[in-house]
């Protein structure tokens, strides 16, 4: 609730929630994770919507990155101007590890605690937070879906796919440290449920250091230093 009027936040009252989480983690190290989910919460009569779409790349195509940003954008700006933006920048600022001074992946849409005809971007009291959060759902699959194809049949190496393994890593690192929902549903949730995101296998080496000029010591560089791709 985060200090709503009206909401206990010891709880015990009554509510509804409906919720659709999506991840994919793809055995092909050129083909990026895409996590995505949208969100309803309905208490005391007030209802706030929350979800986004990023993405975790093992490798950087430019390409991928601009038409998935693009994607997104496109999206935002039939609702409200300025709101990707905002919420590209949302999203570096959540999906980010600390103690290591990286982002997650290279980002996306990340939004909370919106309610119909009162956030958005701008405050604009017009702001249908409803069918933004609906028409994010909607697009899930089709922001990603071609990054995939394009990919899929493309030849890999032994070093690729450990390098995937190991990024893979730091995917699981952010869900158990920092991941706001993982980190409230380990406190007495259903483990399995809440394990599902994870990725199927990773792998751990000490001080992994890319080699300079390397494509790994590019995506290193990206993780740490946000573009704007659009």
């Amino acid at each position: 609730c985060r200090g709503r009027e009206g909401i206990d936040s010891k709880g015990g009252q009554a509510y509804a929630a409906a919720a659709m989480s999506l991840v994919f983690h793809s055995a092909h190290p050129h083909i990026p994770t895409l996590r995505a989910d949208v969100r309803l919460f309905q208490v005391a009569g007030v209802s706030w919507f929350g979800g986004g779409c990023d993405l975790t790349p093992f490798y950087i195509d430019e390409a991928d990155a601009s038409s998935f940003h693009s994607f997104w954008k496109a999206v935002c700006d039939k609702h409200q101007e300025g709101l990707y933006a905002t919420l590209k920048q949302d999203c570096d600022k959540y999906f980010y590890l600390p103690a290591r001074g990286e982002h997650r992946g290279i980002g996306g849409l990340f939004f909370d605690d919106m309610e119909k005809g009162t956030d958005g971007a701008t405050g604009d009291g017009g702001f249908d937070a409803e069918a933004f959060t609906r028409d994010v759902g909607k697009g899930i699959l089709d922001s990603w879906v071609p990054i995939a194809e394009k990919h899929r049949r493309n030849k890999f190496s032994e070093r690729e796919r450990e390098w995937q393994l190991l990024q893979r890593g730091r995917y699981l690192e952010f869900n158990l440290l920092y991941d706001r929902g993982v980190r409230f549903g380990l406190d007495g949730g259903r483990m399995e449920s809440i394990m599902v995101s994870a990725p199927p296998l990773v792998a751990w080496k000490y001080n992994v250091i890319p080699e300079p000029g390397s494509r790994e010591a590019l995506l290193v560089d990206v993780l740490k230093h946000p573009r704007d791709w659009v």
